[in-house]
């Protein structure tokens, strides 16, 4: 077995055994040298955290104070600077100002690894202002810069605008440098890292054995009430190609899953299945406009990135406009379309901190209107919701010409009350799957995904009929709709395994039967071929 020494990566510099000089060099004094340039660096680096750290502070707080201003003192009011500080103190702190050791306190283990071991001098601390003789500075000086905000609070107040819209800039990409910053601090090992492992001098194995299990049973648990114990059904699936199902797959044994594998689901596979979370449906409320209260919340919950939530929020989309809403639609496609392209941007398996780092980098980016990232998620944005337009207009003069439009619909259901129509997704890497992918649309597939017999109705309900019935043939090559009967007791179960047993013996029968002598011959071929 190889030894794996990729834990030795971090650290800057090892032994002096390990350092190769120059014979004119002095190894002892280039060793001196190289360990002064590492602790100049990492200095540099924790010097550019503290700075952000400090501007991100001091600005969040200033924002603060200026949406307070606006939205509390009438645009005439805002000249008066005297009137202005009174009800600022009234409302803040007027001495609050930068506390790292109070910043600590107040996040506890909740602070980023990155920022915990800082290091600020009595003296930094003291040299920041409050943060309200800074707003009382910010009016000076905006009164300064711009006469004409000196006796006009109307546009003062448009001045404070575009001066908060410049810090919110500036707290977006600070926010991803520091990110940087974090990251390159992290790859490499320094003494700040050091701490206590444990100090015991045994373990307790009992009650690491009780922690195991009850962290094994918390899944299950958080879950709630999703997967309940079921009563046992013997149930016979059988797929429209009704030669493909083996005689294996006839006994009840090998359709009864065990009630381990039942309860063995976890909270990764209930949010696997297609459906609108919580969260999803909350972020999908924000007006598409409000760039950075969309950013604030998928930061908060960076779980819901992925293209899962993205389908199934844009199947919603053709409710809105179906009932004549295009702005609605246009909503709900906008904020689904923000979750595909961060989730393309994080990459597959990503963590929660790249998908943070793929959110801040991506509204950085759709801020600025004249990048071509930002153009092209608008013109995105626009063929989506043209495409449903024209998808939901089809649909509804194909309801106003056929009356109630029942002939003009394929609908998919079961004709016998003792059986149902099963709607499954082919296995990938199989033929049928590469059918399913490239044959049938997007929202087709979308559809299949939730397993429901409703939601592939829907999207039939948007399609002409010629469309239904292609659609139809490509689900009869890819075995996409099974039909599920339930036998009621082992009797039944009986009766049609013998059914089956005597269809096997008439097959047989027809095999015997003489053919030609070219028949023959071409047919053994084949069979030694298999």
């Amino acid at each position: 077995m190889p030894i794996d020494y990729s834990k030795w990566d971090k650290i800057e510099l090892s032994d002096d055994s390990d350092i190769e000089v120059h014979p004119n060099v002095d190894k002892k004094s280039f060793i001196k040298w190289k360990q002064r340039d590492i602790h100049e660096k990492r200095q540099q680096r924790n010097l550019e955290i503290k700075s952000i750290l400090l501007q991100l502070t001091m600005y969040t707080k200033l924002n603060e104070r200026v949406d307070f201003l606006l939205l509390e003192i009438p645009e005439p009011g805002l000249t008066d600077t005297t009137k202005v500080m009174a009800l600022l103190d009234a409302r803040f702190d007027k001495t609050e100002k930068f506390d790292y050791e109070k910043m600590k306190e107040e996040k506890g283990d909740t602070m980023r690894k990155g920022l915990r071991d800082l290091a600020f001098d009595a003296e930094e601390i003291e040299n920041t202002p409050p943060y309200n003789e800074m707003i009382e500075d910010l009016l000076i000086q905006v009164k300064e810069d711009h006469p004409d905000a000196a006796e006009n609070g109307l546009v003062l107040a448009n001045y404070l605008k575009e001066h908060r819209a410049k810090i919110d800039d500036l707290l977006l990409k600070q926010a991803i440098k520091l990110d940087d910053l974090i990251y390159q601090k992290s790859l490499l090992i320094s003494s700040d890292d050091y701490h206590t492992g444990f100090d015991r001098s045994f373990l307790n194995k009992d009650n690491e054995e009780e922690e195991t299990v009850k962290s094994a049973e918390t899944p299950k648990a958080s879950i709630g009430n999703a997967f309940q114990k079921q009563p046992k059904t013997i149930t016979q699936t059988e797929t429209i190609n009704y030669l493909s199902v083996t005689h294996d797959s006839m006994s009840p044994s090998a359709n009864i899953v065990p009630e381990n594998e039942t309860c063995a689901k976890t909270e990764q596979d209930a949010f696997d299945e297609l459906e609108v979370r919580p969260d999803t449906a909350v972020f999908a409320k924000i007006p598409y406009k409000d760039l950075e209260k969309s950013a604030e919340f998928l930061i908060k919950h960076p779980y819901i990135c992925t293209e899962n939530q993205k389908d199934s929020l844009i199947m919603t989309a053709f409710d809105f406009q179906l009932e004549g809403n295009t702005d609605g639609a246009r909503q709900v496609i906008y904020q689904s379309l923000l979750l595909q392209y961060i989730a393309q941007l994080a990459g597959p398996k990503a963590n929660k901190d790249q998908t943070i780092r793929a959110i801040k980098l991506f509204f950085s980016k759709l801020k600025e209107t004249t990048l071509q990232a930002n153009r092209a998620f608008v013109q995105d944005v626009e063929n989506t919701v043209n495409h449903i337009k024209q998808r939901c207009e089809v649909i509804l003069l194909e309801h106003q010409a056929g009356g109630d439009g029942e002939e003009a619909l394929i609908q998919l259901k079961s004709l016998d009350e003792s059986t149902e129509l099963l709607v499954n997704t082919p296995e990938e890497g199989t033929e049928e799957h590469e059918i399913f992918v490239t044959k049938l649309s997007p929202e087709m597939q979308a559809a299949i995904h939730t397993g429901s017999l409703d939601e592939v109705n829907k999207v039939f309900a948007l399609m002409k009929v010629e469309d239904a019935e292609r659609v139809l043939e490509i689900f009869q090559e890819c075995n996409v709709i099974g039909i599920s009967g339930v036998l009621e007791n082992e009797e039944e179960f009986e009766k049609l395994k013998e059914q089956y047993d005597e269809n096997l013996q008439i097959e047989d029968e027809d095999e015997s039967i003489p053919v030609p002598a070219a028949q023959e011959i071409q047919f053994n071929t084949a069979d030694e071929v298999d």
